[in-house]
């Protein structure tokens, strides 16, 4: 069958399993936004400039269900999951709906909303509708097509939150085969606040698709210091699409660490609107056998003197999969732009692979971007003369290997989520005899 049979009869089959989750009520129209434009953008084909690295042809030809009730979690599972200092301020998404019950927040200051209530403001609303009216991503747009419910969560102006916001969302099995999930956060900051997160991913068991949508709109002065961790099992697929809009010197610093699924796909939309505002992306991976992880970026510099800076890692093993496709945009009239942009691969056999393709796309001429990708081995030479120093060729290679890692991991402000990653990827390489 060719692909374009296969994508036509997904399409087919998300439209028919559409007619069992639409409702009506405040999300309904936004809902049907999103499903027209999925139907105007159909499943992206072997050639679409979004996923030149990506195969989703596994993805489309499963059938999935509709999540029911909550899935059942137990507390247990639930606090295993939790960082130490952020019992008292956690958000938990089960199968992609907010729970309540499992959520602890009694520390947290700020408002929570569900999506439909938060639909009454009527500025929020527009942005919603025009976002899913002008949504570049098929995947994103199923997301809001089946989200039954989602989150805002609001600081007013002036606030720091004090310590760390976790949100954990979970998916569990299901009896009824593969589900698709559609977690919907909308964050809201005002003028001069301040809040870090901790973002987790995590199952129960695998054979779950979760697709995630969130929106981070920071005003003036804002700053948000944000860690994502993806720890699904392999027999799931995970793919986020995340946009940021930053206003006049607002900040956003953000470090994603992945471990990999049978497709995961992290889409960042980035928009600086305003003078001085800065955005800090980092990354990193660590695949083995067949995972993939899959990274696309778009910046936008829509204003004059903003920052941005983007370093992704990947170590890849085995038959592993990675990729980055980033595009930094400098638009006329963003005067005095600094932006960076590096990518850097290190291959652990002859069958993985790593494909990169940075880009810049300047229209102002007084600007500073630079940017560059490096795909390699481990040093020959750093190998050579650790041995000199006693150490063995194994325990040499895995000292460069785990080193390559950490210094993405040790960027991370969250001492309990870099020793937890320590303790789980660069564990991944010793599995492996690195």
């Amino acid at each position: 069958m060719s692909d374009t049979l296969v994508e036509s009869s997904a399409e087919s089959a998300f439209l028919d399993l559409h007619k069992k989750h639409s409702q009506q009520g405040a999300l309904a129209e936004l809902q049907q936004t999103a499903l027209n434009r999925f139907e105007s953008l159909g499943f992206p084909h072997s050639k679409h400039e979004m996923f030149t690295f990506v195969n989703t042809k596994g993805l489309v030809e499963t059938a999935f269900n509709l999540p029911g009730d909550f899935g059942r979690v137990s507390e247990d599972f639930i606090a295993s999951h939790i960082y130490p200092g952020c019992e008292h301020q956690c958000l938990v998404f089960v199968d992609g709906v907010f729970n309540g019950g499992l959520s602890r927040i009694d520390g947290v200051s700020a408002s929570l909303m569900p999506l439909s209530e938060a639909m009454s403001d009527q500025q929020l609303k527009d942005y919603l509708s025009e976002t899913a009216e002008n949504e570049n991503d098929a995947f994103a747009s199923l997301s809001t097509a089946f989200c039954s419910e989602g989150l805002v969560f609001k600081v007013d102006d002036n606030t720091q939150i004090s310590g760390t916001v976790q949100v954990l969302f979970v998916s569990t099995d299901r009896d009824a085969g593969p589900v698709m999930h559609a977690p919907r956060l909308i964050w809201q900051l005002g003028k001069l606040s301040e809040v870090k997160v901790i973002e987790k991913f995590v199952g129960t068991e695998g054979g779950y698709f979760i697709n995630s949508v969130q929106d981070w709109l920071l005003a003036e002065g804002a700053g948000v210091s944000l860690t994502q961790i993806q720890a699904d099992p392999f027999d799931s697929w995970h793919f986020s699409k995340t946009r940021i809009h930053l206003d006049r010197n607002s900040r956003f610093y953000s470090s994603n660490a992945s471990s990999g699924t049978q497709l995961a796909r992290h889409h960042y939309e980035v928009r600086l609107k305003e003078e001085g505002s800065e955005l800090r992306l980092n990354g990193v991976s660590v695949l083995d056998g067949k995972e993939q992880v899959h990274n696309y970026l778009r910046i936008y510099h829509e204003a004059p003197q903003c920052i941005s800076h983007q370093h992704f890692k990947n170590i890849v093993n085995g038959h592993a999969r990675s990729s980055f496709d980033g595009t930094v945009i400098v638009n006329q009239g963003a005067q005095s732009t600094s932006s960076d942009q590096l990518i850097n691969n290190l291959m652990l056999s002859d069958d993985c692979h790593a494909n990169n393709k940075p880009n810049l796309m300047i229209f102002a001429d007084d600007v500073k971007c630079t940017h560059g990708a490096t795909t390699g081995q481990i040093d020959e030479d750093q190998w050579f003369y650790l041995q000199t120093r006693g150490l063995s060729a194994k325990a040499a290679k895995a000292l460069l290997t785990r080193s390559f890692a950490q210094s993405i991991i040790q960027t991370i402000e969250f001492p309990e989520v870099v020793a937890e990653l320590n303790d789980t990827l660069l564990k991944k390489l010793e599995a492996a005899n690195v």
